[in-house]
């Protein structure tokens, strides 16, 4: 019998935990009970991310947190509420201060990816960390935070005292489950859907700065990218989308009930 290591008890549970995401359908799921939070980014006049077809990120994240926004509320009897629900700017830090305000149990950010190259594509799902997982990472959060700086006056200290002293706690309990559900949820993306995986990754994006509940933020695929565009612009695609992030919702619910901790999935 081959001895039983830490790095095969690492392999066994990462295993386990992809395989039940990868079965896991709505007759599996126990309807969890809360209040959910969609922010769909940028909006009004702010564009985000523009594809070569002239097709703006602001409009595709309200279309998909809206299909999402159905999902949740016919398939697991959540209450949800997006942070916009037109065409509307809306600052950064309103945004989480509509989940806190509310009581809200998750805060989901839809975003979709651009880069200089037109090669670039795939799926990354972030959780907020002031330690970035790389340069990639801290270019993304910054040029997401750049124009609400830019167009509020706003600059988002993140070591600032008010965090230090009155969030410190219940962030840090918060920050733990972000980064179950970014897995959960980007686990369940890339098995149900088979687009490109870039992995769970974390970033210090303002807009998840001062939420006390679980949060992440998702980038959908890159609008520069040709196939990503179209699959993002495709019913069919943002229906894919709004299912699988519903599901990833349901696992990370389940493994918060079977106490299923983080295992460290990253790409």
């Amino acid at each position: 019998m081959r001895p039983i290591t830490l790095k095969r008890i690492f392999f066994i549970t990462i295993t386990l935990s992809c395989l039940f995401v990868a079965t896991l359908s709505w007759a599996d799921v126990e309807a969890p009970v809360g209040l959910v939070v969609i922010d769909p980014g940028h909006g009004g006049i702010d564009k985000g991310a523009i594809g070569p077809r002239g097709i703006k990120e602001k409009d595709l994240t309200l279309k998909v947190a809206k299909a999402l926004a159905v999902v949740l509320r016919e398939k697991l009897g959540l209450t949800v509420i997006l942070t916009r629900e037109d065409d509307t700017f809306i600052p950064l830090g309103e945004r989480t201060e509509v989940a806190n305000s509310r009581g809200a149990n998750l805060f989901i950010s839809i975003h979709v990816n651009a880069a200089k190259s037109s090669r670039a594509s795939g799926i990354e799902t972030f959780f907020l960390s002031y330690d970035a997982t790389d340069e990639e990472a801290v270019r993304l959060a910054a040029v997401e935070n750049g124009f609400d700086a830019a167009h509020t006056g706003i600059e988002y200290a993140f070591n600032d005292d008010l965090k230090t002293t009155l969030l410190d706690l219940v962030e840090t309990a918060a920050h733990h489950d972000s980064s179950t559900l970014a897995e959960a949820i980007h686990t369940s993306i890339i098995r149900s859907t088979g687009r490109g995986d870039r992995g769970v990754r974390q970033a210090p994006f303002a807009v998840l700065e001062g939420a006390v509940m679980p949060a992440v933020l998702v980038e959908l695929g890159f609008i520069s990218n040709s196939s990503d565009e179209r699959w993002l612009l495709s019913k069919a695609g943002r229906k894919e989308l709004a299912h699988s992030i519903a599901l990833g919702v349901a696992d990370f619910q389940g493994r918060r009930g079977r106490g299923v901790e983080k295992v460290g999935y990253r790409k």
